[in-house]
């Protein structure tokens, strides 16, 4: 099937006990993270049921992203869940930290040491995307995804190492809506990262299983568009009402 196409076993002798503790516990924290990553969708913004669901959203998917790389590198490596592992974990990342940096120069050594390794972890996918491509002289689908990934990866982290450097926004509610992409961004990778794993395993007879690698995608960022337009347009016309009642004349200057 596709997905072990980007597999290999490591030479690594470790107790069935172990690797059963980890592959569960990934698989836990994936359903955890699932369910936990639509009610913050849903609820009031800034309330105390998205804050607290968030905030377990965001622990789901370090758990993820740690039982990932211990499966990674002590039994079996595959490039699907190493890319898909750093870019949700980043977006989820980035996400998080910048409710802690609303307002330009707040950023601290923590923001820069994510956004420096997933850059260098973006260009290494671009790196090994590339000496694939020279090697076989073809795209195939390995090569794809580590260009695909080291793209979106690799620009996630300078788009912040960009706004780190900056000493204003345009926008005042940056950080609400920089907030709202990262975390659906790292909620639809999950959502790629499950379709492609259950499609793998149970629908891999199936001509058009790979659209489970680009529907989580084709469905969610329009949707991010949508909502993202949609407060913008909201807070800008709240914004217009608060500067109409500043601007009108109180009782005494009508007289």
């Amino acid at each position: 099937m596709l997905y072990d196409a980007f597999s290999f076993e490591l030479n690594f002798t470790k107790t069935a006990y172990m690797h059963d503790i980890i592959r569960y516990s990934h698989v836990a924290l994936g359903a955890l993270c699932l369910i936990s990553g639509i009610i913050p969708m849903f609820s009031k913004k800034g309330g105390k049921l998205h804050r607290q669901v968030g905030r377990l959203f965001f622990w789901s998917m370090f758990g993820i992203f740690i039982t990932a790389l211990l499966l990674l590198f002590l039994y079996r490596f595959n490039f699907f869940l190493l890319v898909i592992a750093v870019f949700s974990f980043y977006q989820c990342f980035t996400g998080y930290r910048v409710l802690y940096r609303k307002k330009p120069g707040e950023q601290t050594w923590i923001d820069w040491t994510g956004a420096i390794i997933t850059l260098i972890a973006g260009l290494s996918f671009l790196y090994l995307g590339a000496t694939r491509f020279i090697a076989h002289g073809s795209m195939n689908p390995l090569t794809i995804l580590l260009f695909v990934f080291g793209v979106l990866t690799s620009w996630a982290a300078i788009e912040d190492m960009i706004n780190f450097r900056k000493k204003d926004m345009p926008e005042k509610l940056w950080w609400f809506y920089h907030h709202m992409s990262a975390f659906c961004g790292a909620y639809i990778a999950a959502i790629t990262a499950f379709a492609v794993q259950m499609s793998g395993s149970y629908l891999s007879h199936i001509e058009y299983n790979w659209l489970s690698w680009i529907l989580p995608a084709m469905i969610g960022v329009p949707l991010i568009s949508f909502w993202k337009r949609k407060y913008m347009t909201k807070h800008a016309a709240k914004k217009t009402i608060r500067v109409s009642v500043k601007s009108s004349p109180t009782p005494a200057e009508r007289k």
